[in-house]
């Protein structure tokens, strides 16, 4: 009898895992694991009847099922032994339980219960739950990215929870942060990124104070970003590019490096046709590489009028939706582009319009930024005149700056529409860049 209730349990905790892993049908395409102790986010599973704090799940170097728990400020780790679920799940119980008779887990959330030490962590740790629930809220009320919920999330629980473990939270002060930001320069990190390190310090120290465990929150010593722009070329610079992917189209790399073996499938050895017209195509549209692996044949419309143009009508990114407008010579490339799309076979409003033929859509992303950097390091122009480092994404930062030089009067808010951006990030991070002389004409101009 008791066997027969054994084998039901296990044959629900089976369907009910089986339907929370059911995942799309392309996140074998789109999902790539980071490393080998990287957890597959996909078999984290709760076991019905014990707290949620215990999840077991799979890590991509492992075959075997893990246990985590967290409690008394720390995580505890366990390797299950086994690749049966069923199996890691009565393991979990047992050790659960063991960890109960030793007087783990079982004690309420009463700071009285926990040493001194484990104090402070137990209470960090439940701060950032509440942080990182109010920021799933956000979320789900589509007001942030879930990309954004995941940055959260890796440096309150990383870089956030190791520097404050160990120090009194009610004691929070200028000092504390000022060992903050030198404990984040001691690890290299740069301005932008110990900003938003700063950003979700912030929010903790909010809600300690909300909590009236700290009774105000301290100034944070100032830190100054500079901007970090990546740089364009000038006009001769571009037009030299395209020469050289046109010439580069009928030679073979092999500088590979010694004892090293090419990591990139050899269809793409000599540089691929469309990477001269890619280049191009950026240029007149002001897209993002980011859009280059999702643009589609039917996110393009040709329209014929007073004016000749593109109207380019993309997916989201950074919460820009609204369509954007090519210049004039995108409407004959994109023309030859459909044509030798449809000699290949494809060509479909489907379709997508730079190597339709890879469905891994990330893999495009790499085979264009690979080629990329072998014409610039052909060129020597890797790096620009700054020391700065040069990549696919100069090229929108030409189209800009470009329109910026040579498009008359153009206004920044109209540029920056077109381009989905903000004025901000054109005079910051674009209009930064622009010298006196490229402007000549306007300063030589006189008045009528």
């Amino acid at each position: 009898m008791n066997l027969l209730i054994m084998n039901n349990y296990i044959n629900q905790q089976m369907n009910v895992v089986l339907k929370q892993n059911v995942g799309a049908s392309n996140d074998g395409e789109f999902h790539t694991t980071r490393s080998r102790n990287a957890v597959i986010k996909s078999s984290m599973t709760c076991v019905e009847g014990l707290p949620k704090k215990l999840k077991i799940f799979r890590i991509a170097g492992s075959k075997f099922w893990q246990m985590r728990y967290f409690v008394q400020g720390k995580y505890i780790t366990k390797s299950l032994k086994t690749v049966d679920l069923p199996e890691a799940m009565l393991c979990a119980r047992f050790i659960y339980e063991s960890l109960a008779a030793e007087g783990l887990g079982t004690q309420e959330r009463n700071e009285d219960n926990y040493p001194t030490g484990m104090k402070n962590q137990q209470l960090l740790h439940n701060l950032i739950e509440d942080i990182l629930q109010a920021e799933l809220e956000k979320v789900q009320r589509d007001e942030i990215r879930h990309n954004s919920y995941v940055m959260t999330k890796i440096r309150l629980e990383g870089l956030i929870f190791e520097f404050l473990r160990d120090k009194p939270l009610h004691k929070i002060d200028i000092q504390v942060l000022e060992d903050f930001i030198r404990h984040m320069t001691e690890k290299k990190l740069s301005a932008s990124t110990m900003q938003g390190y700063i950003a979700q310090m912030r929010k903790v120290l909010r809600l300690l104070e909300r909590k009236k465990i700290l009774s105000s929150v301290p100034s944070f010593p100032s830190l100054k970003a500079q901007p970090n722009s990546r740089g364009g070329f000038t006009v001769t610079e571009y037009k030299a590019i395209l020469r050289k992917s046109k010439e580069l189209q009928h030679q073979t790399f092999t500088d590979w490096g010694e004892g090293k073996r090419a990591w990139m499938r050899s269809a793409y050895h000599q540089m691929p046709v469309e990477i001269n017209w890619l280049i191009r195509f950026m240029v007149y549209t002001f897209m993002r590489p980011g859009d280059v692996r999702q643009l589609k044949n039917q996110h393009i419309e040709i329209i014929n009028g007073n004016y000749h143009y593109l109207r380019l009508t993309m997916p989201e990114v950074k919460r820009h939706k609204s369509a954007t407008v090519s210049l004039a010579p995108a409407v004959p490339l994109f023309k030859h582009i459909l044509e030798h799309q449809k000699a290949q076979g494809y060509g479909a409003p489907d379709d997508y319009v730079f190597f339709p033929e890879v469905k891994n859509r990330r893999l495009v992303l790499d085979i264009v930024g690979w080629c990329f950097n072998w014409i610039l390091k052909e060129l020597n122009l890797k790096q620009g005149p700054h020391g700065n480092d040069r990549t696919f994404y100069s090229l929108r930062h030409s189209a800009i700056t470009f329109r910026l030089i040579y498009g008359g009067n153009i206004d920044l808010l109209t540029l920056a529409r077109n381009a989905r951006t903000s004025v901000e990030m054109i005079e910051k991070f674009y209009a930064s860049t622009l010298s006196a002389e490229m402007n000549v004409s306007l300063l030589h101009s006189k008045r009528r």
